[in-house]
């Protein structure tokens, strides 16, 4: 039953924000759970009752505040105040509402990142969850989630996966870490690390022989979610660059990304080749346990998508054909850093080279199974037909 009130909280709990976002207001007055009928109070008052010396009067507060969603984001520090409340009542209404007023609630990322690391915290489940509700990217509160993936606690190991599998290229060290759980003792945990890296698209691909696996395994539970996890994942890494005929008319220009290959890489590759696609370290699932061995392999930048870069009006009076070259920085934490352009064109087609580049979507490049930061030179070919 725990675990299906966690899915329910997670999966459906956007839905069940967006219905309370659309019932209240920040100008809403709410009635208050102990007043008569017609009496009411404002939502700084329910916030001073979190204050109260009375664990009763505090847990309707924070009850009703939960109801209010995003109308009690004004009173986010309260709210914060709350998450440690000495009545795991009152904290457990206090996160269900952080989880949905918006970024005010994202000064709270702290305090449940050490939540979820605390191994007395009542309410750990529900501070990994609230995480993944909020999407964080901060590295501390991944480093936490992907440390609860090793807790004996099952229903921490599940919750820290899903929320884990809701971050996208935040998750990236988490990503082995999922690959291990999809081999856990607990059936529902690995289910929910299986569920996790399919929702993490492009970025699980280094967990694409675990799961190919699993597509082959002998547990019907897992086959299902697995080849769809597969599916997802191999369809957004052959999703091609973005690059094409810009255009209608016979003579539109045409405008091509190129990556250059890796210093390692020995041989050259022809000027107007399409990008490799590097294959994917091997996660194997190993028993369940507090350790894991850490996988030595190194892969590369997996581009997953970008803008398609234009062949400009002033270009095509200029009459302008050749390749613009910008070197590019691959952050470890999957955005992109500098741009810089290294040999240029003109008639704006440098400038639609770097707009180009620093619109791609990457799983970044991975060292002993953890992302690292790459700098690559990336061509485009601007030609007219």
């Amino acid at each position: 039953m725990i675990a299906r009130r966690l899915d329910a909280k997670l999966w459906v709990g956007g839905l069940v924000a967006a219905g309370w976002l659309g019932l209240v207001s920040a100008s809403v007055a709410a009635q208050a759970p102990d007043a008569p009928a017609g009496d009411k109070v404002t939502v700084q008052q329910l916030a001073a009752q979190l204050s109260s010396a009375d664990a009763e009067t505090r847990l309707r507060a924070a009850l009703t505040l939960r109801k209010l969603g995003g109308a009690a984001a004004p009173v986010a520090a309260e709210l914060i105040k709350a998450l440690r409340d000495e009545d795991p009542r009152v904290a457990e209404q206090a996160l269900w509402t952080i989880a949905f007023i918006g970024s005010p609630g994202l000064a709270a990322v702290p305090t449940l990142t050490a939540m979820a690391r605390d191994v007395d915290e009542p309410n750990r489940v529900t501070a990994a969850a609230v995480l993944g509700l909020m999407k964080t990217s901060d590295s501390e509160a991944v480093a936490a989630l992907v440390e609860a993936t090793r807790s004996g606690d099952a229903e921490v190991r599940r919750a820290a996966a899903l929320a884990l599998g809701a971050l996208g290229a935040a998750a990236l060290p988490g990503v082995t870490p999922l690959a291990r759980l999809a081999g856990d003792v607990n059936g529902d945990v690995r289910q929910a690390a299986v569920t996790a890296l399919g929702r993490l698209g492009g970025f699980a691909a280094p967990a694409l022989p675990t799961l190919r696996a699993l597509v082959a395994g002998d547990d019907p539970a897992l086959r299902p979610l697995a080849a769809a996890a597969v599916k997802r994942i191999e369809g957004e890494l052959a999703r091609p660059v973005q690059a094409g005929a810009v255009g209608a008319q016979p003579d539109a220009p045409e405008a091509r990304p190129e990556t250059a290959p890796p210093p390692s890489v020995p041989a050259p590759k022809p000027l107007d080749a399409p990008p490799p696609r590097p294959a994917p370290e091997r996660v194997e699932p190993s028993p369940a346990s507090d350790t894991s061995r850490a996988s030595t392999a190194r892969t590369g930048v997996v581009i997953l998508s970008q803008d398609k870069p234009r062949y400009t009006p002033e270009a095509a009076a200029q009459n302008l054909a050749g390749v613009v070259v910008v070197q590019v920085e691959f952050r470890a934490d999957g955005r992109i850093g500098e741009v810089k352009l290294i040999s240029g064109l003109g008639g704006g087609l440098d400038q639609e080279a770097l707009r180009a580049a620093r619109s791609i979507k990457f799983a970044p490049a991975q060292e002993s199974g953890r992302p690292v930061t790459t700098t690559t030179e990336i061509k485009y070919r601007f030609v007219r037909q």
